[in-house]
């Protein structure tokens, strides 16, 4: 298991991490209890959710140039394939009843991946998470993000405190097709945007910096 002490950051083929399984489990737990307004004159702004705390996860998918293809998130639930299903928004962490309380069976909340369905332009995935509110993810009280199969096996663990202080959105990670397994790369890396869908784009933006050259740019570089 890796978690965001690890050095160097997790970088394996899911089969040499011990993940055989097609289906994977990007998953959030938390625990958040909004402090009471100290005075009147802040109620209202605390009713208006400042005092909330909501982290949503998101699955992107990329094709090979690096440009999104779909989203799942709490506004789109699924993929065109069905191969990413979003189970649901949790709102505060604790609206799933008891068992989905942190440190429960269940996590609160839950992106399934079915890597088998997964579409053949899809060349990479993101995974994401960001605070809906803007505030810092490192304000749980306890919080984590794990990505794991559906025998349990987890292939990485981010504890929320241990993020920046002032992280209110992360690329958490991302999966790339291989010839015959998929690779995963534990970024933990801090954006700058909190919403989701831009957000995304930053990721994009990462992730195309990383392509290699076209051989008619390199040629003609040399000759200049």
């Amino acid at each position: 298991m890796a978690t965001t002490d690890a050095l160097p950051l997790l970088s394996e083929n899911l089969s040499t991490l011990g993940l055989t399984a097609d289906t994977l489990f990007f998953a959030l737990n938390f625990d958040f209890t909004p402090p009471e307004p100290k005075s009147k004159s802040k109620l209202k702004r605390f009713k208006q959710n400042q005092g909330a705390l909501d982290i949503d996860i998101a699955c992107v998918l990329y094709d090979d140039y690096c440009k999104i293809s779909e989203m799942v998130w709490f506004k789109q639930l699924r993929d065109k394939a069905q191969s990413i299903r979003h189970q649901g928004d949790s709102l505060n962490g604790k609206d799933r009843g008891e068992q989905a309380l942190y440190n429960a069976p269940m996590d609160q909340e839950q992106i399934r991946l079915y890597l088998d369905k997964v579409p053949s332009h899809i060349n990479k995935i993101g995974l994401l998470a960001s605070s809906y509110y803007g505030q810092p993810l490192g304000k749980v009280h306890a919080g984590e993000i794990h990505l794991s199969d559906d025998e349990g096996n987890r292939a990485f663990e981010v504890n929320l405190k241990q993020l920046p202080r002032d992280c209110s959105a992360v690329w958490v990670a991302n999966l790339r097709r291989e010839v015959d397994d998929w690779h995963l790369t534990l970024q933990n890396l801090p954006l700058s945007e909190t919403d989701l869908e831009k957000a995304a784009q930053q990721v994009a933006h990462e992730l195309a910096r990383a392509l290699p050259i076209p051989q008619t740019v390199q040629q003609k570089n040399s000759y200049e």
